[in-house]
């Protein structure tokens, strides 16, 4: 199939526009990776993206990872998949998130749920597609992990956060969220993985793991492409 695809619609480089691959060398060179792990809640250095004692409360998640920054390639790479609906595009930066779980030895663990941060029903008609759950996929292949896309909903259609201040972002978010009632027994007890595109104020991650946490989940992993 993707022989096909690449026949009729020849891969570019989302960068700089070069045929051959969706990502050439130059522009993955100039891709950049965080420096240090923060807390999700306060966003100060955490080790390893723990939640600090401090910030945490029994509706937060444990830990958060985003290895790469929200700018140059990456970005454009991002923005190419959400608004020209070429969710392929983010097959390189699949590849380069799995080999930076590798590099940084990250542990996911055998039983856990891989859950994408779901969209709005009108957005998803709009869009066609969800980018977080093509990335959820590739990462539940990849470790042979159980993929729950039904399990989550989101039940309020926000306006975009973009431009939104951090307390605005948090109170856009607030509520949206919900696991749904039939399958609240598919994260009882679980430790799930919560994978998104992009992690900028964490207030989408906050909201979702809310809802789960209140659902019975034992752990949540936070897991965003990059951090804005």
């Amino acid at each position: 199939m993707n022989i096909v695809l690449d026949l009729f619609f020849p891969k570019f480089c989302c960068g700089c526009k070069k045929y051959g691959s969706f990502l050439c060398d130059d522009c993955e060179a100039d891709i950049k990776y965080v420096e240090s792990s923060v807390c999700i809640v306060c966003q100060k250095p955490s080790s390893s993206g723990l939640t600090h004692i401090g910030c945490a409360t029994k509706y937060t998640p444990e830990k958060i990872y985003s290895p790469m920054v929200y700018k140059g390639p990456v970005k454009k790479i991002i923005h190419w998949a959400k608004y020209r609906k070429a969710y392929r595009v983010l097959d390189p930066l699949m590849e380069l998130f799995l080999l930076s779980l590798e590099e940084d030895g990250v542990e996911l663990g055998e039983r856990s749920v891989v859950i994408p941060i779901p969209l709005h029903w009108r957005k998803f008609i709009n869009r066609g597609f969800n980018q977080s759950e093509y990335i959820a996929q590739k990462l539940a292949e990849e470790y042979k992990l159980v993929l729950n896309v039904k399990a989550l909903s989101k039940v309020k259609n926000t306006k975009s956060q973009v431009g939104l201040k951090k307390n605005q972002r948090k109170d856009n978010m607030e509520g949206v969220f919900r696991v749904n009632p039939w399958r609240e027994k598919e994260v009882r007890g679980k430790d799930i993985i919560l994978f998104d595109d992009v992690a900028t104020s964490h207030a989408t991650f906050l909201s979702a793991s809310k809802s789960l946490k209140k659902a019975g989940c034992r752990y949540i992993y936070c897991f965003a492409l990059a951090k804005d």
